[in-house]
């Protein structure tokens, strides 16, 4: 697949999965709830997207194929990445951190108001929506199919550095071109929620017990939230990898979504070594689970 993704290649990748691709262990459904001390973190699935190894270009080499086919999957790919968002509890409050794709990716998501609703909330219950990013599988579950508020009574909370690109004109003129259809929903989000947005900058106290800890490169205002009660902390870690089986042990390989590739390279080595040390529990919304990092040769695997 070109690097020039297109809205219509991002659709035709997205129906790949909901026809029967085959699904390794790595991409089943996303164990949880989690319990963080008197927080309850329940991961959402949203979908699968199938990511070929054009999307991570340094993938396409002799490793990539060897790392894709030790994890029982085409040397060529696609390898089926979960999209999740993440309810977030504590007594009769509801969080919400990202929202999915919603109808913006097509077919095989959508799945995150289902979600919610199996866990006994409805949207208009939830409070507050963090966002790790702008990106559409991350915003576009918070619209209507007709581009309204999904949710009625929530405000949106994101990094400062974020709207600010998101809303740039000459961003979105000068922006690569697989980038191009990420504005469109970005703003779209931005206009459905006018007075509902709340800015924040660096490491910001969200709520009691939970901070937004900036991690830019993959967008300029990228964030992960970090929950923490006591001794139990668990950092949802957003895009920091897309791809587990090829990032971990490769966390210098980027994706083609990237607005700063250099810096989401440190950004990337900089959190993962801090998850190793500090011995945090870590997530995101491409991991189908959670776990602690460890060092490997020159890169890093979940345990």
């Amino acid at each position: 697949m070109s690097l020039h993704l297109s809205r219509r290649n991002l659709l035709a990748a997205s129906a790949l999965l909901p026809l029967g691709f085959h699904l390794p262990a790595m991409a089943a459904p996303v164990n949880g709830p989690y319990r963080i001390g008197a927080f309850t973190v329940t991961p959402l699935r949203d979908g699968l997207f199938p990511l070929e190894p054009s999307m991570i270009p340094a993938a396409e080499s002799q490793a990539g194929q060897t790392l894709l086919e030790g994890a029982g999957l085409p040397a060529k790919g696609p390898s089926p990445e979960p999209v999740n968002a993440f309810l977030i509890r504590r007594g009769e409050r509801h969080w919400l951190l990202d929202a999915g794709c919603g109808t913006v990716l097509g077919p095989g998501f959508d799945r995150v108001t289902a979600a919610l609703a199996a866990e006994g909330v409805r949207p208009e219950q939830i409070e507050t929506i963090w966002l790790s990013h702008l990106h559409a599988d991350h915003a576009g579950g918070l619209l209507t199919p007709d581009r309204l508020a999904r949710f009625a009574n929530a405000e949106l909370v994101l990094q400062e550095r974020e709207v600010a690109y998101w809303s740039d004109a000459a961003a979105r003129a000068s922006a690569p071109v697989p980038l191009s259809p990420m504005f469109e929903t970005a703003q779209a989000v931005l206009a459905a929620y006018p007075d509902r947005i709340r800015h924040v900058s660096g490491e910001a106290e969200l709520a009691p017990g939970i901070h937004a800890l900036p991690l830019p490169g993959h967008t300029p205002g990228h964030m992960g939230v970090l929950i923490a009660d006591g001794s139990n902390r668990l950092l949802i870690w957003g895009d920091i990898v897309h791809s587990r089986i090829l990032q971990m042990p490769h966390p210098d390989w980027t994706v083609i979504w990237d607005t700063d590739p250099a810096e989401a390279i440190i950004t990337r080595r900089r959190i993962l070594d801090r998850a190793a040390v500090d011995g945090l529990r870590v997530t995101g919304m491409h991991l189908a689970t959670s776990g602690r990092i460890e060092r490997a040769d020159t890169g890093y695997t979940l345990i």
